[in-house]
């Protein structure tokens, strides 16, 4: 069978292409493959349960609607956030496609009005001590539907998709592609019923932060052209909210790039949640990793954010994930299939954290899916460094940061190692195969990933015509 459009993955890039597929063109044939469940059907036994039961595919990372829809769902009006797409297009074309999209999320009901719009005393208190601090607030305004927030709108996009006719295959794995003479061909996938080849002349991957290994394998396979980009290595840490009331009220996720004195490497904040949970998240059985995200209707007493440092490498090296990946698997070793968790303060006593210290703070973790102990046991001494020095310069700018109440989860890693060689309208270098979200390389948030599936589907739905 052959269609117009196929998309391996369904997330965020590829619910929003083919929503701009089908509504430009109803009379499309369009379908999305994803190794996991439809939304209706994903479900996380730690909702019930209140642990991690490392399910063979986990729910939190793959199913239609991807990672978003157990994410706190934040989504950022400005090109700055999210990724660099708009090295290869335009910063005017990125925010005005951004802009595009929100327009959709309020088509299905989502009017709330982004934060972070309008400056006041306390926000440029804010920006005050970040520039004496030299650290970069990038300043968007942010959109925020929560975890049950963006399962609402995702439910709602996807049931408008399939009255349209969009085809949608659940728990079938993207494993392969056919090109022949510089074409895209046809996606072979593995579903329920066995091997399958599904025909297409354009093929779009987005195979999110979890697909970025696969798609160094097809390059290297069919020689694709890419290059090896950055991990982001770092913490998840968890703090009272009384400590980031004000960076909460005013920005709801106030962005911050720091450059560290001692190795000038790049540290960033990333997805912060207030009043939020800490999220394990099952990519293997040796790897766990944490990630957070909030609820609109119910809230903790804490909120989460990542701490990250961004690492490139130089030749020889090639091969970021295997890095990355061997220091997750380490930790997963050391914690027997969970996530480290140690305060600051014992860190920095250069002591391990055992459950009876930790009883001690005025915080409570907001997961079991952790083991006491010692991140500096797993965690690359640079980075380490980095994180740390990274903490005390943010305490400048919220005061309370730094202190033992700061509870650190390792290992996070943003999986984004697979740099694919795109052009404008996200194009590779094989005819008709597209590469769009996370695993392109180009990608780390909501709005950039439904902005490159819908510049994508543009450009074919020009070649169509």
């Amino acid at each position: 069978m052959k269609y117009d459009i196929i998309f391996a993955g369904g997330g965020q890039a590829s619910v929003f292409g083919a929503y701009e597929a089908i509504h430009k063109n109803p009379n499309l044939k369009i379908l999305v493959i994803d190794k996991g469940q439809m939304l209706d059907k994903r479900v996380c036994p730690k909702e019930k349960l209140g642990r991690c039961v490392k399910c063979p595919t986990c729910a939190i990372i793959y199913g239609v609607s991807g990672a978003g829809a157990y994410s706190d769902s934040k989504f950022n009006m400005d090109y700055r956030v999210g990724g660099d797409v708009h090295t290869i297009t335009s910063k005017a074309l990125v925010n005005e496609t951004i802009q595009y999209v929100a327009d959709i999320y309020k088509g299905f009901g989502f009017d709330d009005e982004p934060t972070g719009l309008v400056y006041n005393d306390e926000m440029e208190l804010i920006k005050r001590r970040c520039i004496e601090n030299d650290i970069q607030l990038v300043d968007t305004p942010t959109m925020h539907l929560g975890t049950d927030g963006s399962r609402e709108l995702y439910s709602k996009l996807i049931k408008t998709l399939l009255e349209k006719g969009v085809e949608f295959i659940s728990n079938s794995d993207f494993k392969d592609l056919i090109i022949e003479d510089g074409k895209v061909k046809a996606a072979i996938v593995e579903t329920k019923e066995g091997e399958k080849t599904f025909y297409s002349d354009n093929i779009i991957t987005a195979l999110g932060r979890s697909g970025a290994k696969q798609m160094m394998k097809m390059c290297q396979r069919y020689g694709i052209g890419y290059s090896a980009g950055s991990v982001d290595i770092g913490v998840r840490v968890e703090i009272p909210d009384v400590v980031m009331k004000t960076v909460n009220k005013n920005f709801y996720e106030a962005k911050m790039v720091f450059y560290t004195k001692k190795y000038n490497d790049k540290m960033r904040t990333f997805c912060s949640n207030p009043s939020g949970f800490i999220a394990v998240e099952k990519h293997s059985d040796s790897i766990m990793l944490a990630n957070g995200h909030a609820y609109k209707n119910k809230k903790s007493t804490n909120t989460n954010l990542a701490l990250l440092c961004t690492k490139s490498f130089t030749e020889p090296f090639n091969q970021p994930f295997e890095y990355a990946a061997s220091i997750a698997k380490m930790s997963t070793m050391l914690t027997g299939g969970k996530v480290l968790c140690q305060s600051y303060g014992d860190l920095k006593a250069g002591r391990r954290s055992t459950e009876e210290r930790l009883s001690r703070l005025n915080i409570e973790p907001t997961t079991e899916d952790y083991v006491a102990g010692d991140i500096s046991l797993a965690c690359p001494k640079r980075i380490l460094d980095n994180i740390m020095e990274f903490i005390e310069v943010h305490d400048k700018v919220t005061p309370g940061f730094a202190s033992n109440d700061l509870l650190l989860y390792f290992p996070e890693i943003k999986f984004r190692s697979t740099r694919m060689t795109i052009d404008s309208n996200m194009e590779t270098t094989v005819n008709g195969l597209y590469s769009v979200g996370d695993s392109s390389g180009y990608g780390s948030g909501l709005n950039i990933a439904a902005v490159m599936g819908i510049l994508a589907v543009r450009d074919i739905l020009g070649k169509i015509k």
